[in-house]
């Protein structure tokens, strides 16, 4: 079993057995950057995060990695945070919880195994997404990418593909990547979080139950946990 949890944008946890991993944590408001006003409002707070064995961090821009939430969570949850090296050396917590990772990498941590694959994100300096598997079952977090040519190559059982168009896939390319990839789910993300991602998810959803894909569809709402059999 896979339990998924959806705090918004492209932030989830992930559970195996007890063992939790959080994605692309963002907790906070967009700040003072112009056309990045909020429109959902995360679910909930780092004091929220319980059992924390590891964090993945795709790339630097302020709505994937949430460095003070990092760290807090760090210094309460002894969690180690996967990421590209430049990342991880803004990150005021202790060398042992850090460990970088490099496109096409794996590390076993925890006992999970974590693979760094490629994403396509031009206005990122290391963009990466996330292959996280235990015991047979496995999870790809896209990150922020465009439809690539590699998504073809990933074997997951879930995939969360973003669907905002602006910056990454639209709707149209995640359906392409879930009819390449054939997951026994997928999971929109990255979307209405901003104004200029605003997307209608049912849209993905219907496109694939009305296709040939073997693919269930499964549209989370902030907050909202599922159990997933894989």
């Amino acid at each position: 079993m896979i339990d998924l949890q959806y705090f918004g944008h492209s932030f989830f946890k992930i559970g195996f057995s007890h063992r939790n991993v959080l994605v692309d944590p963002f907790f906070g408001s967009s700040g003072d950057r112009p056309g990045f006003e909020r429109m959902v409002e995360c679910s909930a707070s780092p004091k929220d995060m319980k059992d924390i064995a590891l964090i993945l961090v795709s790339h630097e821009h302020f709505d994937h990695f949430d460095k003070p939430a990092i760290e807090d969570i760090v210094a309460r949850e002894n969690c180690c945070v996967v990421a590209h090296a430049h990342l991880l050396q803004d990150l005021d917590i202790p060398p042992r919880f850090k460990f970088p990772i490099t496109m096409n990498q794996e590390i076993t941590l925890r006992n999970m195994q974590i693979k760094a694959l490629p994403a396509h994100h031009p206005n990122s300096f290391y963009p990466l997404g996330f292959l996280i598997s235990y015991l047979g079952q496995s999870v790809y977090h896209a990150g922020d990418t465009a439809l690539i040519n590699s998504i073809s190559e990933i074997s997951a059982d879930v995939a969360l593909l973003p669907i905002g168009g602006t910056y990454t896939m639209d709707c149209v390319d995640a359906i392409r990547a879930v009819k390449t990839m054939k997951p026994k789910y997928a999971v929109p993300m990255h979307f209405d979080t901003f104004k200029m991602i605003q997307q209608d998810p049912k849209e993905f959803k219907q496109k694939i139950e009305k296709s040939v894909f073997k693919t269930k569809p499964i549209i989370m709402k902030p907050g909202q946990k599922v159990r997933i059999k894989a």
